[in-house]
């Protein structure tokens, strides 16, 4: 399980059980756990951004849809041929 962030709200509850009857592992963590320093932050992120500026990582534009458009964007967002954001404007 993956967690990113309280963005769809709260997950649903998970019964431990469950997992551990599967062999199954939930891990915790947090970046301010691996990040402990200004300096180490200051690091890391300066490595990230030189990946965009040296144009290691590209990001893709959005592709946009007119509202009107909304059944073709969740068509193209359904068929797994799409990368990066979907607009809806």
């Amino acid at each position: 399980m993956v967690f990113f962030g309280m963005a769809g709200g709260n997950p649903p509850r998970i019964d431990l059980l469950d997992v551990m009857e599967k062999s199954q592992i939930i891990a915790t963590g947090d970046l301010w756990d691996y990040l402990t320093s200004f300096e180490e932050r200051q690091k890391r992120s300066k490595r990230l951004f030189d990946y965009f500026f040296n144009g290691n990582i590209n990001l893709n534009a959005p592709t946009i849809f007119k509202l009107s458009e909304g059944k073709e964007a969740h068509d193209l967002l359904e068929s797994g041929k799409s990368s990066g954001k979907i607009l809806l404007v």
